[in-house]
């Protein structure tokens, strides 16, 4: 395929109006340019407890529990959707696919009214007296408005908790089926990713919406949990190689910050959180998202995992890399991308712990983004309003 017919598949697949073969060549000639070996697995970064609560905390803030909300598909408007992904003949590489989701996002609208994301949010946790597993989820929306006469606006609704699996159910039925959970302040917590703040309902929520204030009043987001403003977005360098020296100076200034942080211990792994973070859900402009998923691709321990279905049912290209968070403690990360069209569908962490009666049990947290992306229209608000 020669350059002029690959520009204009690119084109065509941007503007939705390419064929599945069509999609499907233009990926493999994208997954062409690169056929490099994976790069060997570096050591995994060491990871303290003490940084994921920090760095959890600092995430709150976009979701009040535990990780995030957003991401996204095919254009509809401006805004972008969720769309099943397509699979290239062969297996791509980890490179491969983060550096065809890098050219793909480079296309994406780069302005808007509001910059909104939306997803979905499940995590894991036992019930008080490690019995069974729950789950709970959360959906968001956040929507920021970079004009002074709009509103910014976080809405969200709590989706109720449940046994995680068939075998948690039945333990839960035989622990009386109750609807509601409350753990004791000096609970024990080894392997579990958190503990709720307060009482737990198996009940769906209402649908509330909050406007942004006090220190969220006016800003464009986060950065590994560091609030900016718009000038400071737009102030993110684009060309990768600045990219990931400004990221390094930001990780490294929060770090020197707290004495209790091994600098060269975390950086990797905040690394790639920052990128993530840029994919995911920050205003950057797409040449800043494009190369964010270009200096992921430089980075080794990233391994891809072939095609994976995410906690929605889409279909997408898996990425795994392992953290440390506490000694002898490793956490499995996977992200779930649509190189195609340059889009983060998911991310899911992995841990393990033993339950009372012994039995493993598979703890995880996930974020499934459905939204992501600039916007001309308004946000649908409920009657509950905070």
């Amino acid at each position: 395929m020669n350059l002029t017919d690959l520009a204009r598949l690119r084109d065509k697949d941007l503007a939705g109006e390419a064929s599945a073969p069509e999609a499907r060549m233009l990926m493999h000639a994208i997954m062409s340019e690169e056929r490099e070996p994976v790069a060997a697995a570096r050591p995994r970064p060491k990871v303290r407890r003490r940084l994921v609560v920090s760095f959890a905390a600092g995430l709150s803030l976009a979701t009040a529990a535990a990780v995030a909300v957003i991401a996204p598909t095919m254009r509809s408007g401006s805004t972008i959707s969720v769309a099943p992904s397509v699979s290239a003949a062969a297996e791509p590489n980890a490179r491969q696919i983060l550096l065809a989701a890098a050219v793909a996002v480079e296309k994406a609208p780069a302005s808007g009214d509001y910059w909104r994301t939306a997803g979905v949010t499940r995590w894991m946790m036992t019930d008080p007296t490690r019995s069974y597993v729950l789950e709970e989820g959360r959906s968001g929306e956040l929507w920021l408005a970079k004009r002074t006469d709009l509103r910014s606006w976080r809405i969200r609704q709590d989706l109720g908790v449940k046994p995680a699996t068939p075998q948690d159910e039945a333990a839960w039925r035989a622990a009386g089926a109750p609807t509601s959970w409350r753990y004791p302040k000096n609970m024990k917590t080894e392997n579990l990713f958190a503990l709720p703040f307060g009482p737990l309902e198996a009940a769906a929520g209402e649908r509330t919406a909050e406007r942004l204030h006090g220190k969220w009043k006016g800003t464009a987001g986060d950065l590994t949990g560091e609030l900016m403003t718009w000038k400071e977005v737009r102030a993110i360098p684009s060309e990768p190689d600045k990219l990931r020296s400004y990221l390094e100076e930001h990780i490294t200034r929060r770090l020197t910050a707290d004495a209790g942080y091994d600098v060269e211990e975390v950086t990797w792994y905040l690394l790639v959180q920052a990128c993530e973070d840029i994919i995911s859900r920050l205003p950057a402009s797409p040449e800043v998202r494009a190369s964010a998923y270009r200096i992921l691709a430089s980075l080794p321990g990233i391994q891809a995992e072939g095609e994976m279905t995410d906690p929605l049912g889409r279909r997408g290209q898996a990425l795994s890399y392992q953290e440390e968070i506490e000694p002898g403690l490793f956490t499995q990360v996977r992200i779930v991308v649509e190189p195609s069209t340059g889009l983060l569908l998911a991310q899911v962490r992995t841990n393990t712990t033993k339950l009372a009666d012994g039995r493993q049990a598979e703890l995880r947290v996930s974020t499934s983004y459905q939204a992501i992306g600039w916007t001309d229209e308004r946000p649908e608000l409920p009657a509950h309003r905070d």
